[in-house]
């Protein structure tokens, strides 16, 4: 058995793709329009592309994002008037020709069909994707030529059995789609996912695109890509700043709103948790012995740690140290079973809970870096 890991990239896309081409880490990418214009794509090795998808992005068709419009393809740029939906009913074949034909000349490894976020389930989700560009690009795919459906999803929606099944028996009605890249949106109150039944109904879902013969890749990961890792032979995503780890149409949004850079955070293996980075020296400063289990360094994160100025969130160091962590963790899972999959994260989760009880004595975490998530991640994982 295997996990396959591919590294979501967005703004500062050399970090993915040196830490993909030179340390080894994940088997791709997963490119993003929004974050890369259609020149940098173009500079990739013939290699990599071959390694890589493109997701086409026309989750919000009426964006007006400087590096999506570069695209001729894209749905807001096809009309001198911008989208409209029943404009573009008439526009999608041409869009559909177009991207298709970006696609096969990068040599991607598989050709993605792009879909809407709808954040409802409507009675006719399915044919409002139908219309909207699916049957379209369908039209225009060759019989010998694989393919992979993009959908971006509500949690709502991955949890209404009804509605996944709905949603699988139509993808599945397409001979030439032999995978889903599914992306969801959820509402959370802190960074990590706290919602066990969420995570159960992922699992489930993981669990039902495998019995229909589907590969499955999920986009968007954040830690939980760990969980995502029992459910057998899928694929997960790894990502940078955090609208490559958490889906929100918010980074599709043109906005004038200024907005102050978040502090530095480094993952910590141990606590399945990014910290803010000042926080992780004092715990190291506490507690020396359980730093050592807690903490997985690379070249990367000892680099940061060594510098006299701590580092900022628009620096790889630390991101390059999570894809080294989560690369060699997934990996780990990959080579097991579904049952001692499922007894690994078990482990992991209580003694992460341990380190927390510990540091929590004399430590005041600020919300995001605590383990509150770790309760429920268990919960799921029992369950699974």
């Amino acid at each position: 058995m295997s996990v396959k890991i591919y590294h979501q990239v967005g703004h500062n896309s050399n970090w993915n793709i040196d830490s993909f081409e030179e340390n080894g880490c994940g088997d791709g990418l997963i490119l993003s329009p929004v974050h890369q214009a259609p020149s940098m794509i173009e500079r990739l090795s013939t290699k990599t592309r071959a390694a890589s998808i493109f997701d086409p992005q026309f989750y919000v068709p009426s964006s007006q994002k400087p590096k999506l419009l570069q695209y001729d393809f894209f749905p807001e740029g096809m009309s001198v008037s911008g989208f409209a939906t029943i404009g573009f009913e008439y526009l999608v074949k041409e869009a559909a020709e177009k991207c298709l034909a970006f696609q096969r000349n990068m040599g991607f490894r598989r050709l993605v069909v792009p879909t809407r976020f709808l954040d409802q389930m409507y009675p006719n989700y399915v044919d409002r994707q139908r219309v909207f560009s699916v049957d379209a690009f369908m039209e225009s795919i060759r019989n010998d030529e694989k393919v992979c459906l993009a959908l971006a999803v509500t949690g709502a929606m991955i949890e209404d059995e009804g509605f996944r099944t709905r949603l699988l028996s139509w993808v599945t009605s397409y001979p030439n789609v032999t995978e889903l890249c599914l992306n969801y949106f959820v509402p959370r109150e802190t960074k990590q996912i706290s919602d066990p039944n969420f995570l159960i109904s992922c699992h489930r879902l993981g669990q039902e695109t495998q019995e229909i013969g589907l590969d499955l890749t999920w986009g968007h990961q954040n830690t939980e890509a760990l969980l995502m890792s029992a459910q057998g032979n899928i694929a997960v995503s790894i990502g940078s700043f955090e609208n490559t780890r958490i889906f929100s149409t918010d980074k599709f949004i043109v906005t004038d709103e200024d907005r102050r850079g978040p502090k530095a955070r480094v993952y910590i293996k141990g606590l399945l948790n990014w910290v803010q980075f000042e926080q992780a020296k004092e715990i190291r400063s506490k507690f020396p012995e359980l730093w050592r289990n807690i903490y997985e360094p690379t070249i990367f994160s000892e680099e940061a740690f060594a510098q006299a100025l701590e580092p900022t969130f628009n620096q790889p160091l630390l991101y390059k140290h999570y894809f080294m962590n989560m690369n060699t963790d997934i990996s780990i899972m990959g080579d097991l079973s579904l049952v001692d999959r499922k007894k690994y994260l078990h482990d992991r989760i209580e003694r992460a809970k341990a380190a927390y009880t510990q540091i929590e004595k004399s430590i005041k975490l600020e919300r995001h870096g605590q383990g509150g998530h770790l309760s429920y991640w268990l919960k799921a994982v029992d369950q699974f």
